[in-house]
């Protein structure tokens, strides 16, 4: 359970640590504010995800958004939260697509078709297959950050005060999100995530018990900001040479070892892999039941539609609404989420008395 929830978190922006420079190594010595923030933000959404979908069962993990805001809303969820993973999918897809023609010249469409095809054979054999899959690669990848992370904060080229220090006074253009406040920020990466998990950990919890749930969820939260902190470290300790890295893991592996460029282009690949798993399943299961034959036919056609539109469609104007907007969603989300979980606790304490 707790490989699952990394390997969901950890896509290509995570594993190529172009995601930690801009939402959280970028603020210098108050990266830990942003880090913070989105741990509560984690911890909360998916504490409560999996508490209610244990308790109220939905019969489909997009049920969940029911359970907090009512029917109407809760079904406009549903559909904003498909359609919003089905297009997160295809941002996988062209990242994948992009590191296969840039970092081994293959050609157009090659990378996208790749992780099409193992993508859907994945979310063909279901959730337990997925969990399976996702619970061996999302460690996997921590452990190779956390080897090129560990030594490069410890050999950094300019040491983490400097690097802060230089941060702090804007030295560097880095692209920085939250318009330089860290709150923001780390709001806004939190609640990126939400829409991702709600429905995956919704229908997680009325298969399994929700003690393992919760207990690989809290560990999946040590791994992963325990990874961003040893992240932060080794970028701002190297920020004069990661500051404009498009992939700025690439840039310290091969500073530790250049065969170390090809293993981590592979790792990379497999991040987005691990993110895309899910967020194709979050999108198919709103069409169609598991393990039916229209299930499987509606994977393989997502599988195709996500090739045909990251490969010929310029299609990141549309993302970047569409990723404002579900930021702006996520937190109107987290608001009937607060409402409902009080209005439960309130009630649980009134009948115990």
């Amino acid at each position: 359970m707790c490989g699952a929830c990394i390997g969901l978190y950890i896509g290509s922006g995570f594993a190529s640590m172009q995601e930690v420079l801009q939402y959280e190594a970028s603020y210098g010595s108050l990266f830990w504010v942003v880090i913070a923030v989105t741990a509560v933000i984690y911890l909360y959404t998916n504490l409560s995800f999996s508490t209610n979908g244990a308790k109220e069962k939905p019969e489909r993990g997009g049920d969940i958004y029911k359970v907090y805001c009512g029917r109407k809303v809760g079904a406009f969820y549903d559909w904003f939260a498909a359609l919003f993973c089905f297009m997160s999918f295809i941002v996988m897809l062209g990242g994948a697509n992009s590191a296969a023609m840039q970092q081994w010249g293959l050609p157009n469409g090659v990378g996208a078709v790749l992780l099409a095809v193992v993508a859907v054979a994945t979310v063909a054999c279901g959730l337990e297959g997925i969990v399976k899959t996702l619970s061996f690669l999302g460690p996997l990848i921590v452990v190779f950050l956390l080897i090129v992370v560990g030594y490069s904060a410890a050999t950094g080229s300019l040491g983490f005060e400097a690097g802060a220090a230089t941060i702090d006074l804007g030295a560097y253009d880095i692209t920085q999100i939250g318009g330089g406040n860290p709150l923001a920020s780390g709001a806004s990466y939190g609640g990126f995530v939400i829409l991702w998990f709600a429905a995956f950990l919704g229908e997680l919890s009325t298969r399994e018990h929700l003690s393992v749930v919760r207990r690989g969820m809290l560990l999946s939260s040590l791994f992963i900001f325990g990874t961003a902190v040893l992240c932060c470290v080794a970028l701002i300790s190297n920020i004069d040479l990661v500051w404009d890295a498009p992939i700025p893991t690439l840039v310290l592996a091969n500073r530790m070892n250049p065969a170390l460029g090809l293993v981590f282009s592979v790792v990379i690949f497999v991040g987005i892999y691990t993110s895309a798993v899910p967020l194709l399943w979050t999108s198919v299961k709103r069409l169609a039941a598991e393990g039916s034959h229209r299930y499987r036919l509606v994977t393989v056609a997502g599988g195709v539609l996500g090739c045909v539109i990251a490969c010929l469609v310029p299609y990141a104007p549309l993302l970047n609404v569409l990723y404002g907007l579900n930021g702006y969603l996520g937190f109107a989300l987290m608001a009937f989420m607060m409402v409902h979980d009080v209005k439960g606790f309130m009630k649980a304490r009134k009948g115990e008395r």
